[in-house]
């Protein structure tokens, strides 16, 4: 269902509205995916291939990560997307090498022509760069089954440490946030008494709103990929102690469970709800001058997806987080002040452009508020909003696709 409306509005737009436009302009598009899938299916295709160096194996591959779970964010500054599959082989790592398999997987992608020259080694993948026309590049990693559990979970090789690590993709995205994105948050009766709609997520997509819009994605999804947004901002020049999305999309998996779990006013105040629960699931023991983080994989407990945290990854993950929900407390403060007001603290995440881009999207009449002089940038931040610079009236930005 489109969010897009054909007549200008000025009042009444729902800030999820926004973001849910801007994110949908910073995820993998269909075409992008349709591209993807057939170069997953063309290096499944080398890897299987008679003359295939691992052919006997039983070779098998699929997406993981974001990808899989629907959560794709362009990273800031990068208009590539990282993408992430695995090559499964049906050999016992009780009897190979983390090196071996690692580099049965190499030499078989080395096998072809075109894939022997985009091949990079990383610490657990085998990067491949393709053209600049993609604007995506594919981490494939190699793995092997779990011989302990004989399940769907699996080891992959560490080449720094040269040890086997525990790993479960299709579990975690399939039967883990999968299901849980499929719970509904639990809406107050006054509140959906007084929806316009009553298609309560009737394909979990669209939620019934007081204003105009809505998430266009499974609530779980958005929020995900808003979190890791936010992450991408926050962390730009502290890679190193930037929390992984597959640590960020654990917490707030389960912090979306157990706020759906009690009555909310509405799809904002449930999002706050869900932000603000994200370090009650960061495990710390351990001493105070040596401590330990745990934020276990749901259905592999041996995977840590903090194992490499220091205390300083936490002391900077908290200063995030304080920011994070500062924000959406400003942002919920806003409605009712005025659409400069709502766009002015929107900006202060996602930039005064990309704001005014989703808003003319939607439909909103900043073409108004631009000849009413209500509508500024400030210039040493780029934020818009009732102080700076006033921004041209012949401003345009297009609709967001």
């Amino acid at each position: 269902m489109t969010l897009t409306d054909s007549k200008p509005r000025s009042a009444a737009l729902n800030p999820l509205a926004i973001i849910d436009r801007i994110i949908a302009d910073i995820e993998l598009t269909p075409a992008q995916y349709k591209e993807a899938k057939t170069s997953y299916e063309a290096i499944a295709h080398v890897l299987s291939k008679p003359d295939s160096p691992i052919q006997f194996l039983n070779t098998e591959i699929f997406p993981q990560g974001s990808m899989r779970l629907g959560t794709t964010v362009r990273p800031i500054g990068n208009d590539h997307f990282d993408l992430d599959m695995v090559c499964w082989v049906g050999a016992s790592g009780k009897i190979c090498t983390p090196e071996e398999v690692y580099e049965w997987v190499w030499n078989a992608l080395g096998s072809d022509e075109t894939y022997r020259h985009m091949r990079q080694r990383k610490n657990r993948c085998i990067r491949l760069d393709y053209a600049e026309s993609r604007k995506f590049h594919l981490d494939v990693t190699p793995a092997v089954p779990d011989w302990v559990q004989q399940s769907r979970s699996l080891y992959v090789p560490d080449r720094e440490l040269k040890v086997w690590c525990p790993s479960h993709p299709i579990g975690f995205a399939d039967d883990w946030f999968k299901k849980a994105a499929e719970k509904l948050p639990n809406f107050q009766a006054p509140f959906l008494a007084n929806t316009r709609r009553h298609e309560v997520f009737a394909s979990a997509s669209i939620e019934p709103l007081e204003e105009f819009g809505g998430f266009e994605k499974k609530p779980l999804q958005r929020i995900v990929q808003l979190v890791k947004r936010d992450r991408d901002n926050y962390f730009q020049d502290d890679v190193e102690h930037r929390p992984t999305s597959i640590l960020l999309t654990t917490i707030t998996t389960h912090a979306y469970l157990d706020t759906a779990r009690i009555q909310v006013g509405g799809l904002l105040n449930f999002v706050a709800g869900v932000l603000g629960k994200l370090p009650q699931y960061i495990k710390v023991s351990g001493t105070q001058g040596s401590p330990v983080f745990a934020v276990l994989n749901p259905v592999h407990p041996s995977e840590n997806f903090a194992e490499k945290w220091t205390g300083e990854h936490y002391i900077r993950f908290k200063r995030w987080h304080s920011k994070l929900v500062a924000w959406l407390q400003g942002l919920m403060e806003s409605r009712g002040l005025g659409t400069d007001v709502m766009l002015n603290r929107l900006s202060t995440s996602f930039g005064n452009e990309r704001v005014i881009r989703a808003a003319n999207a939607l439909g909103v009449d900043t073409h108004a508020l631009h000849e009413v002089g209500r509508l500024r940038v400030a210039k040493d931040i780029g934020q818009v909003g009732a102080v700076g610079a006033l921004i041209p009236a012949t401003t345009f930005f297009g609709n967001a696709s």
